[in-house]
């Protein structure tokens, strides 16, 4: 059975959906943010949305969003909810179906749901701390391959790779595995969490991108952290989802 926290938390991306997918149709236009990113009207009305959802039946707690405000979360105590209304806004503006809406929640300093709600893909992927990670409403777990040369394996970006100066890392690992393509976003993640992927390596990252991903992937039996091996938190600027079995031979080759 679902906790209200989760209850809530589909509530909220399903009605962040209806905003959307309401302005996917009309035409919408981007704005360009300080760091160059885009950022649209359903971005903003989509956050909006998620925190009044959530305001009626939590109005004690706090939120950190994308889009809107963002409470300090060094040394955090009570509920507070990571938003990131539209992951993937570049390919929202080219009604590539590869955007959804990301949501976590955050009690004490540790991560407790995670929701992503992918629209246009018809998919919606849910977990809650210690109640395992569930795919359209099934049960899902990441698979047992234990091996590089076995593994499927997506990346970030290429270009923050070569920033911060581990593209030689990624290579190594992209001419190892059995297969190897930048998807990017959070399919991978969704893949991943469901066993047709094994790897996710994502070089430069905000807390929204990668929040609710760090719950659905460990509840679905996988490891996430950053590339060095430390845990995610609210600093995180890199990021590592593996199967598990995996996990460290990613980080040796990174740290090494």
């Amino acid at each position: 059975m679902n906790s209200n926290y989760l209850d809530v938390a589909l509530e909220a991306v399903k009605e962040a959906e209806q905003v959307i997918l309401k302005y996917l149709d009309s035409g919408v236009r981007a704005e360009l943010k300080e760091d160059q990113s885009p950022v649209t009207i359903a971005d903003r009305e989509a956050e909006e949305t998620i925190k009044r959802v959530i305001r009626a039946s939590f109005p004690d707690h706090t939120f950190y969003g994308e889009e809107g405000e963002k409470i300090d979360l060094e040394n955090h105590k009570g509920y507070t909810w990571i938003i990131d209304p539209i992951d993937g806004t570049k390919s929202y503006l080219r009604h590539n179906p590869l955007f959804a809406t990301q949501l976590a929640l955050l009690h004490d300093g540790e991560f407790i749901i995670g929701v992503s709600n992918a629209p246009l893909l018809h998919e919606i992927i849910y977990a809650e701390k210690s109640k395992g990670c569930f795919f359209n409403g099934q049960p899902v777990r990441v698979s047992d391959i234990s091996t590089i040369e076995d593994a499927y394996m997506s990346f970030g970006s290429l270009k923050y790779f070569t920033m911060h100066h581990n593209i030689n890392q990624l290579l190594f690992l992209a001419e190892n595995a059995r297969w190897a393509r930048g998807i990017g976003d959070f399919w991978s993640y969704h893949l991943l969490a469901q066993g047709k992927l094994d790897i996710m390596i994502e070089a430069d990252t905000k807390l929204w991108d990668i929040a609710a991903m760090k719950v659905i992937i460990e509840e679905a039996g996988g490891t996430a952290s950053q590339l060095d091996g430390s845990p995610v938190g609210h600093a995180t600027t890199t990021f590592l989802a593996t199967n598990g079995k995996l996990h460290q031979q990613i980080v040796d080759q990174f740290t090494s």
